[in-house]
């Protein structure tokens, strides 16, 4: 079937569309994002955008929600083609948007992102706060959502809190339209469940979702059509239920995926890492946790369980109160991250955008950054291998960018997080820790980062993987650590792991 063919064909199964694209088309400096892209969305569906890191999925939706102009094409919503400058515009014509990243002013309250840029006022251009509390208290009351302080500063809340906040605004302004973009990727299974069944009340009110998403299982529990994308090109809309999951990787990648996860060769060393009795008051207490050389130590447990914040106090970004490291057999103590990252011991956060990347310097910049201090001692030096190693990085790391001089916010999320790794793999670990490490990221570059950190446990590296994908993290893991409440809940491994023995022990 040609594209061109695809939107006339719906048109003539149903006719109602709320959006449709027509010849949609998208170019930044290097890069195609978008190339005449057609087909439509239907009323009070939910519709799933899927590809790979940099296929187009989430400009597309920055083109709808005004963002970016598209170049050359139509966007029709409602019937009319529409022309938006910027989300507010968007918002008022009834198109909401929950962004990858999260969208968030850390300094103000929860109050004051639910009601940004739309905030109720009073005589003389005053903002109504009492209103405005009373309006959104009620509004979280209902949709269940009762433990939430409106008072509290959004850069006190965890990822996935911070998450649902974004989630309650976008579905609190009576949109005819809304946008996900991996509104999923922090959540909790718990929350993940609540979100799904906002999604079937809005669809039952006529509301229609563009959803986006790299995990398999969610897109056939709440598709009801799906797009794959490629290289910025629209290769097959459908409905759910007559594709399948081989069939939508096999379009997303070009090519058969035989495996999702490598086989690893490398055998297992003696302990290389340790911690003892490792306590913060009131966060963690008593923590026993051991690393061996060349192998991939799966961390699991519930959000707030206290499992990043366990690692953020080893490697001395937050404080401890007690307990003990060891590395190669001998205890080491860090006064802060840089002493840390000197011993070789590298955590890649789990927040990207936050705390991994500068988002307004280049690919080169934010390569560099850790090799500035830890690697290239001599200006001269500098000079001469500074590129050179940021060129090696990007080759090994497979990093889509048209140049090392591309600014890191115009690339994928899947690029984005391979250039995070690649700035800490400048300074050759001992022990890597990767929080979360493929949050937004398509089934093709999660292979190659998988691929990669058995090519690290082959060099001797070994990892602690901090993860609450289940599967990924029963696929890579060697032994898992469960977390519950602070604490070791249990260790499993080889036969033991299952994901109902890491649940039962999680909760």
């Amino acid at each position: 079937m040609q594209e061109k063919d695809v939107l006339s064909l719906a048109k003539n199964d149903s006719g109602d569309y709320i959006l449709e694209f027509r010849n949609v088309s998208k170019k930044f400096p290097g890069v195609q994002a978008l190339s005449n892209v057609n087909f439509g969305i239907r009323r009070g569906t939910v519709h799933v955008l899927i590809g790979e890191n940099g296929a187009g999925k989430s400009t597309l939706l920055k083109v709808i929600n005004g963002l970016y102009k598209a170049d050359t094409g139509q966007i029709l919503f409602n019937g009319g083609e529409i022309n938006l400058n910027g989300p507010s515009e968007a918002l008022k014509a009834g198109i909401s948007m929950i962004y990858q990243e999260l969208n968030i002013i850390p300094e103000m309250t929860v109050l004051e992102n639910i009601y940004l840029g739309r905030e109720m006022m009073k005589r003389f251009g005053r903002i109504d706060h009492k209103t405005m509390y009373k309006n959104a208290r009620e509004f979280l009351d209902r949709q269940g959502l009762q433990r939430y302080d409106l008072n509290r500063r959004m850069k006190d809340l965890s990822v996935a809190e911070a998450q649902m906040i974004e989630i309650v605004k976008a579905i609190s302004v009576n949109a005819k339209v809304i946008l996900m973009d991996e509104p999923t990727s922090s959540l909790t299974e718990k929350e993940v469940d609540y979100l799904f069944s906002k999604i079937s009340e809005l669809k039952a009110a006529g509301i229609s979702i563009v959803f986006i998403s790299h995990k398999m299982d969610e897109i056939f529990r709440v598709a009801d059509y799906t797009t794959v994308f490629r290289d910025g090109a629209h290769i097959k809309t459908q409905k759910a239920s007559e594709t399948s999951i081989p069939e939508i990787i096999e379009m997303m990648v070009g090519r058969k995926m035989t495996e999702v996860y490598p086989k690893k060769d490398t055998a297992v060393g003696d302990e290389v890492f340790k911690i003892e009795n490792f306590t913060r008051y009131g966060v963690f207490e008593g923590v026993n946790i051991s690393l061996k050389r060349g192998e991939i130590l799966g961390v699991s447990g519930l959000v707030g369980a206290g499992r990043t914040e366990i690692m953020r106090a080893v490697i001395g970004l937050d404080p401890h109160d007690e307990g003990k490291i060891y590395l190669e057999g001998e205890e080491i103590s860090f006064r802060d991250v840089n002493d840390s990252i000197d011993a070789g011991i590298i955590m890649i956060p789990e927040d990207r955008r936050r705390f991994g990347l500068n988002l307004v310097q280049s690919v080169g910049e934010n390569v560099s950054l850790v090799a500035h201090r830890h690697v290239l001692k001599s200006v001269l030096v500098k000079h001469r291998r500074l590129r050179k190693i940021i060129s090696e990085m990007i080759k090994l790391l497979a990093i889509k960018t048209p140049s090392i001089e591309t600014k890191v916010e115009t690339l994928s999320g899947g690029n984005q997080q391979k250039v995070v790794l690649g700035k800490w793999l400048t300074v050759k670990p001992k022990i890597l820790i990767m929080d979360e490490p493929t949050r937004g990221i398509d089934v093709g570059t999660k292979y190659e980062i998988y691929k990669l950190m058995h090519q690290m446990n082959a060099e001797g590296v070994s990892i602690i993987m901090v993860d609450s994908d289940l599967e990924e993290l029963l696929g890579m893991s060697d032994r898992v650590v469960i977390i519950n409440s602070g604490r070791v809940a249990g260790e499993l491994e080889g036969g033991e792991v299952s994901a109902e023995a890491v649940m039962r022990l999680a909760v």
